[in-house]
């Protein structure tokens, strides 16, 4: 079966799409973290163990922080790959070149 190349349209449309999805696992990533720092926090405020000190309020903002900078790369190699596998979808169809029945 025949596949018409993308337009230069979809082709941007793939493009802003894997870069949405690579935004939200960066999000995502970075809000997990929030999470645990987060739950740690308060498990250690109603439990005395670990002993964060001073520390302890600010563990969410800092599994916050450090989630984002994770979440920069792994949501680049995301929207990397999603973008790719869109785009040579469409490359490796039009190479098939199959006749319809």
């Amino acid at each position: 079966m025949w596949i018409l190349p993308l337009s230069t349209p979809q082709k941007i449309g793939v493009i802003f799409y894997g870069l949405v999805v690579g935004v939200g696992t960066t999000i995502g990533i970075s809000a997990g973290l929030f999470l645990v720092g987060l739950t740690v926090s308060l498990f250690a405020q109603y439990t005395g163990f670990p002993h964060l000190g001073e520390y302890q309020p600010w563990l969410a903002i800092a599994g916050l922080e450090y989630g984002f900078f994770l979440g920069i790369p792994v949501g680049a190699v995301v929207a990397w790959r999603v973008a790719r596998s869109r785009l040579s979808d469409q490359k490796a169809s039009d190479l098939l070149d199959e006749q319809p029945r």
